[in-house]
């Protein structure tokens, strides 16, 4: 048994079956032993993201902050990991901020995230059932039971962390990428979205190994738009990665191009249907917060 693991399993014993949104925080952002303070990223790693096709990643998330807020002073790049796109934005406008940590107060900015919502733990029920997490046999298991059908994933955190980066800014506009599903595509999860990946294999094995492979979950975007605009952001777009692209024009798409064709062909084609791309807005104004701007 890890040092992790027995740290989980004495939590278990203690508190009984703990919700998997605790078994996931623990796993995965434990401050000494979890997933993420470790190096997962690449080709030695579990995983690819969008942030290593540098540059041609970087310089495509410039040019949408450029197209909404000609001249932008400040780049928030929040759950910043390598920090891969500050090369992209040079040190004067780049700033980073990590998990745990607070999002700068700014009175114009452009924040930005990329798989971070993904990776929010989250909650497991089964109808109107908390699946929980125990110990028994030596392994951790599902309790009263493991996911079957009408299974949801919910993350608390997210209302939180928009409510907080509302806050952050006076103006400005917070640009989300990352992989999930809308209302209609919700039938395709029905046995629910978790995930676990070690060296590039994905498994359905999430309570396996905790600290030493990814777990996440597919972005219910409805979800997240809600609390949105409850928090005040207004919706400007929901595009996929591909439309969001192909949207800058071809002069855009011709620089980017020429920065890598490999890695823009990935971005484009390989990324491009996986990937939503979610832009939120706030200015001042009595008048602007209104309902959100996407269909459902």
């Amino acid at each position: 048994m890890s040092e992790l693991e027995r740290k989980i399993a004495e939590r278990i014993l203690r508190e009984g079956p703990i919700p998997f949104s605790v078994f996931m925080e623990m796993a995965l952002y434990d401050e000494r032993l979890g997933y993420y303070r470790g190096e997962p990223f690449g080709k030695d790693g579990d995983f690819f993201t969008a942030s290593q096709l540098q540059p041609v990643f970087g310089a495509y998330v410039r040019a949408v902050a450029e197209k909404l807020m000609p001249g932008f002073a400040c780049f928030v790049d929040i759950g910043a990991g390598r920090c891969e796109l500050s090369t992209s934005f040079g040190d004067g406008v780049y700033r980073s901020v990590e998990e745990g940590q607070q999002i700068p107060k700014s009175q114009n900015a452009i924040l930005f995230s990329n798989e971070l919502i993904d990776a929010m733990p989250v909650d497991v029920y089964e109808g109107d059932v908390m699946l929980k997490v125990e110990r028994r046999e030596e392994r951790f298991v599902w309790w009263p039971h493991g996911p079957v059908e009408d299974v949801r994933e919910v993350r608390n955190a997210v209302s939180k962390h928009l409510h907080e980066a509302y806050e952050a800014i006076e103006e400005g506009f917070y640009i989300l990428i990352d992989y999930g599903y809308r209302k209609l595509e919700r039938a395709r999860f029905a046995s629910g979205s978790l995930m676990s990946y070690r060296k590039h294999v994905a498994s359905d094995e999430v309570l396996a190994e905790p600290g030493k492979r990814d777990i996440t979950a597919h972005v219910d975007w409805d979800a997240v738009i809600d609390a949105a605009t409850e928090a005040g952001w207004r919706v400007e777009s929901f595009e996929s990665l591909r439309a969001s692209m192909l949207g800058l024009g071809p002069d855009v798409l011709e620089g980017l191009n020429s920065l890598g064709e490999m890695q823009f062909r990935t971005l484009l084609f390989s990324f491009g249907e996986s990937f939503d791309v979610l832009i939120l807005s706030k200015k001042k104004g009595p008048d602007f917060s209104g309902p959100s701007l996407v269909n459902k």
